[in-house]
């Protein structure tokens, strides 16, 4: 199941609610981090540290994808049914997206479900993980799109709060988090939550990127 949205959309959200209503099944999850230098495999280090076992030595002595990927399945069979969850794939180093290629041609042969969330407005076409999404096999593959809140949604969270429901829905776009975190703060401020998150983004972007945000900022709302 590939979850894809931008950021604040929800897919954590999402994704940790559907975990809580299982009754039965196992429920494994890493992070892929926003670090300088990536630890290759680093999802696998939460997900083995849970496990334990063969898995968790191969990952500490930093076997590749392949002997990682091999002590993976056995583990998904050996306490069935499982769902193995990994988080914010657009920031994955090159061996967690081969083991997640590897573990898609695999995957009708476990039972298990196997989640992945990715921010898509941060994969551009030549990015590492667009040429990985495109050589998963379709069979196997399920695509959740999350979508922004309807102004009617807005509405709907807003009217706990003295605030105009649809100017809010037309400055957060309907993105969850800034809708939140705008009516707990007040709506009448722009929260630094919000501020940190928008700046942290722009932050990723190229120089001639950022200089054109720089001037839509500044520009009539209607540019």
């Amino acid at each position: 199941m590939l979850v894809g949205g931008e950021a604040g959309i929800g897919k954590t959200a999402l994704v940790q609610t559907f975990c809580l209503g299982l009754a039965s099944a196992r429920v494994l999850s890493g992070a892929c981090e926003a670090l300088q230098t990536a630890r290759p495999l680093g999802p696998l280090v939460d997900i083995a540290s849970e496990t334990g076992g063969e898995l968790e030595w191969l990952v500490e002595r930093g076997s590749g994808p392949v002997d990682v990927l091999a002590a993976l399945l056995g583990e998904l069979r050996r306490q069935p049914p499982s769902v193995l969850v990994i988080e914010d794939l657009n920031r994955a180093d090159g061996a967690t997206l081969d083991l997640v290629r590897l573990l898609a041609r695999r995957i009708e042969s476990v039972p298990a479900l196997v989640v992945l969330t990715y921010r898509d407005d941060e994969v551009g076409r030549t990015d590492p993980l667009r040429r990985a999404l495109g050589e998963l096999p379709p069979a196997a593959i399920t695509r959740l799109q999350l979508e922004p809140l309807s102004e009617c949604a807005v509405g709907d969270l807003a009217r706990p709060y003295d605030v105009d429901s649809a100017e809010l829905h037309r400055l957060t776009g309907g993105n969850p988090f800034y809708v939140t975190e705008a009516l707990a703060a007040g709506g009448a401020t722009l929260p630094e939550s919000v501020r940190d998150a928008v700046l942290a983004r722009a932050a990723r972007l190229p120089g001639c990127a950022r200089a054109l945000l720089d001037a839509v900022a500044i520009a009539p709302p209607r540019a």
